[in-house]
């Protein structure tokens, strides 16, 4: 196997030489001293288009001038270095496994850290994308990954009106996050139909026991809903209250429905998919169950 080491200008001169003279990759590799990956980059680097003068017919050939001179520009613009480095049995590894065995990027991150495969490289999912779409993997473009989809024109969204005046639910402590101790709530209000009636419920979830308190509201605003479980924080003033309250729908942090469609149940699996904790799609029609959801909307609408 070669040895893995940058191209000078001598070194183009000579593939220049050994490719007019119709020496395979594996040879002019091995004339070089290098691995033939490193020959088919630089090949790639090179290519043009050559014109005969003499009756304009066109031919691909290997330029080292150009070859040079984009690897000049390449090292202008080099930021950071890689962190693969010369990591070649983790460049072939994830060559392997994408273009042979049809592994995800996020699924080849999940196999190296359940086997313990040992590697100098240590990265991210969002830096191993990265580096595919750098053709650093030789022969792997994005089309190659099995779980990759092309991002579709984003929707509209919905500008926010007014600041928030609280902290987003994003931002809770982590002590909240582990669900270890008791007296930490979660809110949430299902509304009604649009235009036909401004009641919804208020759910209320502790979340470590997961008790449940519901209750009814006639106009859905925060000072009705700080009202309704004041009772609940009697160590908090009213006004304190309505302002969380607000603070929290000016988010939006709530679903206008308890029903699971099977549009997210599948966005849910693929986001799951992609970060290495899903190796087997679940079917919908087999997991969720929204049957008392729905009857519980259509009683409520009546």
């Amino acid at each position: 196997m070669g040895k893995y080491k940058n191209l000078n200008w001598n070194n183009r001169l000579q593939i220049e030489a050994l490719w007019k003279a119709k020496h395979t990759v594996k040879e002019i590799a091995e004339q070089i001293g290098v691995h033939q990956s490193t020959i088919y980059r630089e090949l790639k680097r090179g290519k043009t288009v050559k014109r005969n003068s003499s009756d304009w017919s066109e031919r691909t050939i290997y330029s080292p001038d150009l070859a040079q001179s984009r690897a000049e520009e390449n090292q202008k613009e080099k930021g950071r270095p890689l962190k693969v480095g010369n990591d070649w049995e983790f460049v072939r590894f994830v060559e392997d496994m994408i273009i042979h065995k049809r592994y995800s990027p996020a699924a080849i991150l999940a196999v190296i850290k359940k086997e313990n495969l040992k590697f100098d490289t240590q990265i991210c999912l969002t830096t191993l994308y990265n580096y595919i779409k750098m053709d650093l993997f030789l022969g792997v473009t994005m089309a190659d990954c099995p779980y990759h989809k092309s991002r579709k024109k984003q929707k509209r969204q919905k500008v926010q009106k007014r600041r928030n005046v609280g902290t987003s639910i994003e931002l809770r402590p982590k002590e909240i996050q582990g669900r270890d101790e008791v007296g930490h709530w979660e809110m949430d209000t299902v509304v009604g139909a649009q235009g036909k009636s401004k009641q919804s419920f208020l759910v209320l979830t502790e979340r470590k026991t997961r008790y449940e308190i519901v209750e009814v509201l006639k106009e859905h605003t925060a000072a009705e809903i700080a009202e309704v479980i004041q009772n609940f924080f009697p160590d908090t003033k009213l006004e304190m209250l309505t302002r969380s309250i607000q603070s929290y729908m000016d988010i939006d942090a709530w679903n206008d429905t308890p029903v699971l469609k099977e549009e997210a149940f599948n966005r849910l699996q693929t986001v799951m998919k992609e970060a290495g904790e899903l190796e087997k799609e679940a079917p919908y029609n087999q997991v969720v169950n929204n049957k008392y959801a729905e009857e519980t909307i259509k009683n409520y609408q009546k």
